[in-house]
């Protein structure tokens, strides 16, 4: 800038790591975190090899308590899931929020990965820390039609539990999703479940 001091190019901390801590520059050479890394990526066969020589490290979690299975749940990786629950991963596994894998598949409308956990025995009335069911999330999806299809229709489902807001999922759908009439279409089916007891 003539006769002042020069500009200097804008740095955005977006992409900073919240803690300030550097994240680990080899991941790859740590089995518990590679399996981390490879089940979000999608990544079969490292997740398959480090199985194969780890059977533990299903179980690791990161430092906000997500396992492999909640990675590979929310973004989708199907085939992942499978492997993990071949071999014993925990489908309860809690975060540090107390989501539950089925929590990250409902949040993300992962429906072929919320079919497989709840065919696996995936509790559809966890509550994470706020009270937010896999209901919940799903219902804050615009995008959810077949996830809130899906786990409307499961026979366990108790879709009047409220969060810590004193929401059902039916009321957050009506504020934020435009298929909120799921909700209605199926409501005689599931008075069904919820006046009998």
């Amino acid at each position: 800038m003539p006769g002042g001091e020069p500009l200097l190019p804008f740095v955005s901390g977006w992409d900073d790591d919240s803690t300030g801590i550097e994240e680990d520059p080899n991941p790859r050479e740590n089995p518990e975190k590679e399996i981390l890394l490879a089940a979000e990526n999608g990544e079969l066969e490292v997740v398959r090899n480090i199985i194969m020589n780890n059977r533990e490290c299903i179980h690791v979690k990161d430092g906000d308590g997500y396992t492999p299975l909640h990675r590979a749940c929310y973004n989708d990786h199907v085939e992942i899931v499978d492997i993990l629950l071949e071999h014993g991963a925990d489908i309860h596994a809690r975060t540090k929020d107390q989501w539950q894998p089925l929590h990250s598949a409902c949040m993300w409308n992962n429906t072929k990965c919320v079919a497989k956990l709840l065919e696996h025995g995936a509790d559809v009335n966890a509550t994470s820390e706020g009270g937010q069911t896999p209901l919940h999330l799903a219902a804050g999806n615009s995008e959810s039609i077949a996830t809130l299809a899906l786990l409307l229709t499961h026979p366990l489902l108790k879709p009047d539990i409220r969060n810590k807001s004193d929401e059902t999922a039916a009321q957050i759908a009506r504020r934020s999703n435009p298929n909120y009439w799921i909700f209605e279409s199926v409501e005689p089916c599931l008075n069904v479940f919820t006046h009998d007891g």
